[in-house]
């Protein structure tokens, strides 16, 4: 009898320990999955930035090459959704399903009076010398909500910045 009770203690114990390690492992799979998520938006918002600069750029050179001097742009902006995969991609931006992208275009250099007119944000830099060409800052700016902290469809926003200087 004594033998059959304590086969039982240890298969018992047996049990125990591998629910315990069970548990464990649930556990560090779900902190991996969270955080392959926080860094695929994160990587996600970068390569969003470098794409909205360079559309950004592309918007600039096209406005000032127009007829009667040109327009100064001031920034891009836009949504973009459908890059979130599961079951509620197809949900809004301020939803948690999506990006929203800003940009903000502050010129800098030489140009007619005429010219600085038109634009918001112009930066004087001292005088200036007729055969320099203008320079543009562009700021970008990629926010996106943190779904591992999603509580009602309330989370937080999280925000990437990037910033480039760029001759046009």
């Amino acid at each position: 009898m004594m033998r059959r009770g304590f086969s039982m203690l240890m298969a018992i114990a047996v049990i125990v320990i591998m629910m315990g390690v069970s548990a464990m492992v649930f556990s560090l799979s779900n902190q991996m999955v969270a955080s392959t998520t926080t860094q695929y938006h994160k990587e996600q918002a970068i390569l969003l930035a470098k794409s909205y600069t360079e559309y950004t750029l592309m918007a600039v050179t096209a406005n000032l090459g127009t007829v009667g001097g040109g327009v100064c742009l001031d920034g891009v902006t836009g949504d973009v959704t459908r890059l979130q995969l599961g079951p509620g991609a197809m949900g809004t931006v301020e939803g948690g399903m999506g990006y929203r992208i800003t940009t903000q275009v502050s010129y800098i250099g030489n140009g007619s009076p005429s010219t600085r007119l038109l634009c918001n944000r112009v930066l004087n830099v001292g005088p200036i010398v007729s055969n320099i060409s203008p320079s543009i800052i562009i700021d970008v700016y990629v926010r996106y909500r943190d779904t591992s902290m999603h509580v009602n469809g309330d989370s937080p926003w999280m925000t990437y910045h990037r910033r480039t200087l760029q001759k046009i």
